[in-house]
Order: C-alpha cells, then structure tokens, then sequence
C-alpha cells in the first residue's frame, strides 16, 4: 500500500539564497500571520513551516512554497519540538472560546494557540492574488521558538497588521547529518550549491559525499515520482 505521509519533513522557500541561508545557520523562522477560520480573527507568531508530504504528491506545493527545501527525518524533527497542526473549521467550539477571551492564559498562547490552523481558506499566491486552498492536504507540522508567545489578533484584519522582524531571528538547529533531501529548482543551480556544501562538510565535519548525494532537482522530482 502506498503511504500518504512521509518519513521526511519538508520545508519550501522561494530562492537559493533562502535554501543556502537554511543550511548555514538553520531554519528562519518567519514571524507569520495566521488567520483563524472567523472574520478578522488570527494571530502572529515565528515559525518553520513543514509539509508531511511524500515527494509523489509534492508538486501541487512547489507551486505554492517555491521549488528550493531541505527534508529532514521527521524523528529529529519531532527531537526538536515540531509538532503537526490541529485544522480547525469555523463550527469548532475551541476556536469561538478563544476569540471571546481578550486575556488568554500563557499556556493557551504559547502551546495552543500557534498550532491552530484554519481546515481551508484564502491564501496570497505568488504574492499576486488570493485563492481559496484547501491547507488539510498540506499536513503541516510546526517548530514554534520556546520563547515564543502568540500575540493575538482577533480584532485587526491582516492588512493592518505590519510584521516586526526581530533584530535576531530565531531559528531551529539543523543537524546536516539529518538531512534526507536538498531540492533545488535548476540543474544549473548545483554550482553555487556546491561550493557551500563544501564549506559545510569542512565545518560541521560532515562528509562532503554524504551531503552531495542528498541534492535532487524539482525538476527531477515531477518527472520521476
């Protein structure tokens, strides 16, 4: 039987510059709003973002995420505190009590809250215009800052709302040896790419081979999976 879900944990971005970001220093984590399945309702806070997909159904995200990630053996991501994501509707009871409380507990803010996500909804795509996805099929898994609380924003809609990027990111540790696959868009983008596994191998003491053979085309991937 073929599986639905993936050993591996992926996480998407847009260009090489991000992916090679990703492998230096570990996952950024973007200070992101996330509207909840209520009018005007959400909520901001740091977070990596990973997709419980396996490769054969992987193509419908590129399209949304960018065609540059690094998947990572869910056991060591699970080590690291990266939880999956609890998909509510707009009937949940859970969600209605939280919007009617102005004074949420830290508890709520800090282990509900940011692992609360809406069933379907509209999303920026291509940073051109919205449309409706359905987020159930991404099977999103979280790392959430220890340190993080959630400001909630149930009053404000999301245009309003101006991210603050922190003067240092937060971002999640990222063992190389944990690597399972590093996908780049283009055949030509495994120059650049490889200069810095090079560098990479040296600091981490990681055999350069070992990092190489993990490297896979987004190309490659729609053609052969």
């Amino acid at each position: 039987m073929s599986r639905i879900s993936s050993l591996t944990l992926f996480n998407f971005t847009d260009s090489l510059e991000y992916l090679i970001d990703n492998l230096r220093n570990g996952f950024y984590c973007n200070p992101t709003y996330e509207k909840l399945p209520v009018t005007n309702h959400g909520y901001r806070v740091p977070m990596a973002c990973f997709c419980d997909i396996p490769l054969s159904l992987i193509k419908e995200h590129f399209d949304w995420y960018g065609r540059y990630g690094i998947g990572i053996k869910r056991t060591y991501a699970r080590a690291h505190g990266v939880k999956p994501v609890w998909y509510v509707t707009s009937e949940s009871l859970l969600v209605k009590n939280l919007i009617k409380n102005d004074a949420l507990a830290p508890y709520e803010r800090k282990y509900l809250l940011p692992y609360l996500k809406q069933h379907q909804g509209n999303q920026l795509f291509r940073d051109i215009i919205e449309k409706r996805k359905i987020f159930y099929d991404e099977r999103e898994w979280r790392y959430i800052p220890d340190n993080s609380l959630v400001e909630p924003l149930f009053k404000q809609h999301k245009s309003t709302i101006a991210a603050a990027a922190p003067a240092t990111p937060a971002r999640m540790p990222l063992d190389l040896n944990e690597i399972e696959y590093i996908i780049i868009e283009h055949e030509r983008d495994f120059e650049a790419l490889l200069l810095v596994l090079d560098e990479l191998s040296k600091r981490a003491g990681v055999p350069y081979e070992r990092l190489i053979s993990k490297v896979i085309t987004a190309k490659q991937i729609e053609r052969d999976f």
